[in-house]
């Protein structure tokens, strides 16, 4: 049986998190051969075993130690190797990589398709799935992953006692970080209900509802889904005063066209509890799964000033301690808890990780550490 662990954006190491995706606008990340006439670029991210364009790429799909001579795995390599570091023999890869006839690309094409169908999910809205090495298993307790996955905070999650090891899911990129060889996939219903978030000054906010300081985008998550539906490459403007957006879905980022600025977007399921018992059998599940992974209790803290935070606790005219706080997560993770400080109310979003003063409205973010 694995064990399991959110990792949240704010507290756990090896996952990063910024504004924008480096991969997302062009390849300019490619690493270059040094040793080609024609200066030929060499991709990056295929080398890494997460290119995201597949045979559209516009770079190579090659193993960039092998047109150097060095590479150390041989004929064995995972990636592919071609014979002499000419540009006609590059040219000639290139094209049967265009034309889908390399065996990695042929299984990039079957993983497609079988993450979009409703196939084999028995009438269940979702499936996660680990390859190991020995094909695509079923993931037991995979409404843990869910739970997590739906939320637009969380980056990924820590699975403990599995044949490999500990793992860490990245679910932004959909992959195991520092495990090339292994893989991960969610198979979905075709009647599952995406949502749509982008990152705030203040957390993580969905299209069409209103943000700390009561604004609302003018573009529905509903639609949004619509046009990504349509073009998953494309493009979608909307307009909030009289300022001009740009949402990309490419590389999942919002650009404000005035000033440039960009935030990062999210797109995640809309959770649907287990039949047998809902939210309740989550909660037990996770609390009964991560708490023999560590003897140390979670802490709860909140953001002060220059980056620094602190823990909660009865001290200072807190109502609520961070024991407190943690008793009503494993309850349910997607609420909220409402305490005082000094007389103020103030209340505890689980599901944006924020803390807001009811009474000002002013929003500090929070974590679980």
């Amino acid at each position: 049986m694995a064990e399991y662990e959110d990792s949240g954006e704010e507290s756990v190491s090896g996952f990063s998190d910024t504004d924008t995706d480096s991969h997302a606008d062009s390849q300019s990340g490619s690493d270059s051969d040094q040793g080609s006439a024609a200066t030929q670029k060499v991709c990056k991210y295929y080398n890494e075993g997460n290119c995201r364009y597949g045979k559209k790429c516009r770079d190579l799909h090659v193993c960039k130690y092998s047109l150097k001579g060095n590479c150390r795995y041989g004929s064995s390599c995972r990636f592919k190797h071609i014979q002499g570091s000419d540009r006609s023999s590059r040219q000639e890869y290139r094209g049967r990589r265009t034309q889908g006839d390399t065996r990695r690309g042929y299984r990039h094409r079957s993983r497609s398709r079988s993450d979009s169908s409703d196939e084999s999910l028995s009438g269940r809205p979702y499936k996660w799935q680990l390859d190991l090495g020995q094909g695509w298993e079923d993931v037991a307790h995979d409404y843990i992953l869910e739970a997590q996955y739906s939320r637009p905070n969380t980056k990924g999650i820590r699975i403990y006692n599995t044949p490999c090891g500990a793992l860490s899911i990245d679910f932004t990129k959909m992959r195991i970080l520092k495990k090339t060889k292994l893989r991960v996939r969610r198979k979905g219903s075709r009647q599952n209900e995406w949502l749509w978030h982008y990152r705030g000054n203040h957390g993580w906010y969905q299209y069409g509802e209103k943000d700390s300081k009561g604004n609302a985008s003018s573009i529905s998550s509903a639609s949004l889904e619509k046009e990504y539906q349509k073009n998953r490459q494309g493009t979608v403007q909307f307009t909030i005063d009289s300022t001009t957006y740009e949402i990309r879905f490419r590389d999942m980022s919002q650009k404000n066209l005035s000033t440039g600025h960009r935030r990062r977007i999210r797109r995640r399921p809309k959770y649907e509890s287990p039949r047998d018992g809902g939210v309740n059998v989550v909660t037990r599940a996770f609390k009964n799964l991560t708490s023999s992974s560590s003897n140390k209790a979670p802490l709860w803290q909140y953001g002060g000033k220059r980056g620094r935070w602190h823990s909660f606790s009865h001290r200072g005219a807190c109502s609520v301690s961070s024991e407190d706080i943690e008793e009503e997560y494993q309850n349910d993770p997607q609420g909220s808890i409402s305490f005082t400080v000094n007389g103020d109310p103030y209340t505890i979003d689980f599901k944006k990780m924020t803390q807001t003063n009811t009474k000002t409205s002013a929003t500090r973010q929070v974590q679980r550490v």
